[in-house]
């Protein structure tokens, strides 16, 4: 942490004061560890994938509602890409969370879907389908 300058350095080493975002970057804490929410560290890493692929599902909706106000081909060409967007980020959820899971030992939160596959699974394939 000697690379950053001192106020940089002192609020990010202090556990109190690191930003969540930052936390598993500057910080070794348990998976029980409580956040600023209540919740579990395990629960808020669990709920921050999840929160992504909610965030894809919302964007296609709102994409979807277009229709016929954008020209076809650009509304057809964005869907798809968000329709992958939306894959690969049940993907990482998936994987990230299963992997991470051997090691916490513990549940998938409520919110949280269910992977569709095992590790294994995930880990024989590529993202490029």
């Amino acid at each position: 942490m000697n690379q950053y300058h001192a106020p940089v350095r002192e609020r990010f080493a202090n556990l109190n004061t690191c930003p969540e975002k930052f936390l598993l970057w500057f910080h070794h804490v348990p998976w029980d560890y409580r956040m600023r929410s209540g919740r579990t560290m395990w629960d808020e890493l669990a709920l921050h994938y999840q929160r992504g692929v909610d965030w894809t599902r919302i964007t296609r909706k709102d994409w979807d509602a277009l229709s016929g106000v954008i020209d076809a081909q650009r509304h057809a060409e964005v869907a798809k890409k968000l329709a992958i967007q939306e894959r690969d980020a049940i993907w990482w959820r998936d994987a990230c969370l299963l992997y991470f899971q051997t090691f916490s030992k513990r549940p998938l939160p409520e919110g949280v879907e269910k992977p569709a596959r095992t590790l294994d699974e995930y880990k024989a394939k590529s993202l490029v389908w």
